[in-house]
């Protein structure tokens, strides 16, 4: 709870987006959702990001969101975008196995294991009326589903300015002739690098204060635009993050020769093809090797626990999976590149992709506008669900018959909500004083220059 005194003040989305006497831009709900990658819940603290604290706490918000298993950034994503389980769309990781047995790495067939599947951008557009999507950078937005893209596209490009992102996003739901009512936003840190300094690096804690910095900026951008309807802002990210050092790399050879097998290691996870005629040969050695070290599991596949909701794609078929324990890593090239840079007392790592129900691995949600609840701590929820809670959002029919129906459910996420049963065209924000929003908007100008020890 958040509650405002002579020094602080509280603030919401609602608060700041309630303008007297202005029209919607889209005549539909509006919705943006923003991730920044690897952004671990408890990088929220007053001092360091003060004004993500305020906004969190004025806002609908639980302590963590589950992410979906394995705690991946592709994986995630498109388990948001689309409200299916990883075993239901396919991507397993951010390297996999294609058909072929080659290394495929953001490619449009890992994202189209099955094409009856859409993300929610493609369905707000099906629904017609003049619903427009963007898509700034979100992993697999590029690619089109069903022949279709979105209205709006911005293809991944870490170079172009955060604040100039914002400005588009801005643009897009501004438009007279294609108003955008649902935007999803990317951004690439604190995950980036988190994986090359480790989670308490100085490097990741500015990083966080950018983090900041840009929430404070959009905030400030939709109030100056004085856009002409109220809008349901998430903020989020897909995973947490984890440190790892030297003595607590896992080298594979040390089991299992190399040349009885294929592999793709990225960090904590390991697909294990084995050669033809050497899987049992490879998994004895694998689970043996797991056994003296106790650093990480083996899996066939049908050994996968159900909880992940990974095992049932055959994407998985006559793989090995490995997952290594917290705090522990598979060596890979990567590692490589590190070491190279130091030295092994030196040497750490940040990694993710560990076991969703460890806690350093919960990701961050917070939902902010005229649906959600103000000042409001909820349970924490799963992210699949995340598609049926911005489907009410923006009012959404629900999908065809011949449209798979989603994973994700309303129901741990509707307590987020003002109104779980009411039509979004239904629901009505009170309009906040001008005299408090001045006072709102006037503290956000005067925050001070964010610095982190």
């Amino acid at each position: 709870m958040c509650i405002p005194t002579a020094a602080v003040q509280c603030y919401s989305v609602a608060a700041i987006f309630a303008v007297t006497g202005v029209a919607a831009v889209s005549r539909h709900p509006v919705t943006v959702v923003v991730s920044f990658d690897g952004f671990r819940p408890d990088y929220i603290q007053p001092d360091a990001t003060p004004t993500m604290a305020r906004f969190r706490d004025a806002s609908a918000a639980p302590p963590y969101m589950r992410s979906a298993f394995p705690t991946k950034t592709f994986v995630n994503h498109f388990t948001m975008a689309t409200g299916m389980h990883p075993e239901t769309h396919g991507v397993l990781d951010n390297y996999m196995f294609d058909r072929h047995n080659k290394t495929m790495h953001y490619t449009y067939e890992q994202f189209h294991y099955d094409d009856s599947l859409v993300p929610i951008w493609m369905q707000n557009e099906y629904n017609g009326e003049g619903r427009h999507s963007g898509v700034m950078m979100w992993p697999g937005s590029e690619f089109p589903y069903q022949s279709k893209n979105p209205t709006y596209t911005e293809v991944y490009n870490n170079s172009i300015h955060w604040n100039t992102r914002i400005d588009t996003i801005m643009s897009w739901i501004e438009d007279e002739n294609r108003p955008a009512n649902l935007v999803f936003a990317y951004f690439e840190e604190p995950d980036r690098t988190g994986h090359k300094k480790g989670v308490s690096s100085q490097e990741i804690k500015n990083q966080i204060a950018r983090v900041e910095n840009t929430v404070k900026y959009m905030l400030e951008q939709i109030n100056y635009k004085k856009l002409e309807k109220e809008i349901n802002l998430i903020i989020l990210s897909d995973h947490g993050m984890d440190t790892v050092t030297y003595d607590r790399i896992i080298f594979l050879d040390n089991y299992v020769s190399n040349m009885t097998y294929k592999s793709i290691i990225t960090g904590p996870n390991a697909f294990i093809l084995p050669n033809m005629g050497k899987f049992d040969e490879v998994f004895t050695n694998l689970s043996n090797g797991a056994n003296i070290s106790n650093t990480f599991y083996v899996f066939k596949k049908y050994q996968l626990p159900d909880r992940w909701h990974m095992k049932n794609n055959p994407r998985l078929n006559g793989i090995i999976y490995l997952l290594a324990k917290p705090g522990y890593a598979f060596w890979y090239s990567f590692y490589q590149t590190i070491l190279d840079q130091t030295t092994k007392e030196m040497f750490k790592v940040g990694t993710h992709g560990y076991d969703n129900d460890d806690p350093q691995m919960r990701a961050l949600f917070i939902g902010s506008g005229p649906m959600f609840k103000r000042n409001f701590t909820a349970l924490p929820f799963d992210n699949v669900d995340l598609y049926p809670l911005i489907s009410h959002l923006l009012a959404l029919k629900q999908p065809t018959n011949d449209t798979p129906h989603v994973n994700g459910t309303i129901a741990g996420v509707e307590q987020l909500l003002v109104s779980p049963k009411s039509s979004s065209a239904d629901t009505l924000s009170p309009h906040i004083l001008p005299t408090i929003i001045a006072t709102v908007i006037d503290t956000m100008v005067r925050l001070p220059n964010l610095t982190l020890p």
